[in-house]
């Protein structure tokens, strides 16, 4: 006879994982009721609760991305899912990874980790849109922290880079070094990360009394396909400031089959500090995301959550530094 799970309890008393699991484990957030019910449904059922606290202490955290970030061995948000492992490992937990197929997503069907509730915790690893985000939320039953984007109107916690303020300094870092034509390289409409770092470049510019041009906005995808392309404008800026690492990789390839040399014709400077498998990462001036910290901060809130905190904690900012390459032309030199 297969071994009696709590998901197996769950499914029999329709209710969440985390239900059955804050129930026989004494915990609050659990009528005096339905922990009865519980309790009852698993003694029926054989369950042997000292082996599954032996077994189970740590909980299964579900992480869930879409197919449009991850492309295994060289995608920042791969490198992401990495620490998270690595980190909930740490705390005695086990991760299980799904990856949103691009029909699964425009349908807005549900995880398979949440459908099975095989999870006591989940984590969503970059934008999605808000019906998808809150339709996964509403259904889940489980603590969710969203990692690298935050969304307005649903209690989750949320770990996200300093977007506004790391690209405020890359944008500083240019002005200092005597550059005024500076163009901003990203498709702002694409998601709120973009956006913020988008006004971070606007913030600097206005501080330092520089003008910024409209046609120095540069789109970096097509929003509906997700494919990369930069227009190179005709009037050229001294310096690009692009919202990606995997941004600045697609400049520097279309400024070099146009004959243009980094830094001596133009400068990029980048953000993340990971452009996985090019050249030009090792020159690249850039704004080094901590994916380790806020891995750690993610799996520490969530693992607090799955242990009954029902405290809403907010946004989490982690900063992170300018990591100074050979991209950048000092104009005052």
């Amino acid at each position: 006879m297969a071994e009696v799970k709590m998901k197996d309890i769950a499914a029999a008393v329709n209710v969440s994982v985390v239900t059955v699991s804050n129930a026989l484990s004494g915990k609050k957030g659990v009528s005096e009721e339905l922990r009865q019910l519980i309790e009852k449904t698993a003694r029926e059922m054989g369950y042997n609760q000292k082996k599954a606290e032996k077994t189970s202490q740590g909980g299964v955290m579900g992480v869930i991305a879409s197919e449009k970030y991850i492309t295994v061995g060289n995608s920042f948000y791969w490198a992401m899912y990495q620490h998270l492992v690595y980190e909930a490992s740490k705390m005695q937990s086990v991760t299980m990874l799904e990856i949103l197929t691009f029909d699964a997503e425009e349908k807005e069907e549900l995880p398979k980790l949440v459908k099975e509730k095989a999870i006591s915790g989940l984590i969503i690893i970059g934008w999605m849109s808000e019906s998808y985000v809150k339709k996964i939320v509403a259904a889940a039953g489980v603590p969710i922290v969203l990692l690298d984007f935050r969304m307005k109107g649903i209690q989750c916690d949320a770990v996200m880079s300093s977007n506004y303020v790391g690209m405020y300094k890359m944008t500083r870092y240019l002005l200092e070094r005597g550059h005024r034509e500076i163009a901003f390289v990203g498709s702002i409409r694409a998601n709120e990360n973009i956006l913020d770092r988008y006004y971070g470049y606007k913030k600097a510019m206005l501080e330092a009394g520089v003008r910024e041009w409209d046609d120095w906005v540069l789109e970096d995808r097509d929003l509906t396909e997700g494919l990369g392309h930069i227009e190179i404008p005709e009037n050229l800026p001294t310096a690009f400031v692009c919202n990606s690492d995997w941004t600045a990789g697609l400049l520097y390839n279309e400024l070099s089959e146009r004959g243009l040399r980094v830094p001596e014709d133009v400068s990029i400077v980048g953000y993340d500090n990971y452009l996985y498998g090019s050249p030009f990462a090792e020159k690249l001036t850039t704004f080094s995301v901590d994916m380790k910290q806020m891995a750690r901060r993610a799996v520490k809130l969530l693992k607090g959550k799955m242990k009954g905190d029902d405290k809403y904690w907010g946004t989490r900012y982690i900063d992170g530094m300018v990591i100074e390459r050979q991209s950048v032309k000092n104009l005052k030199r």
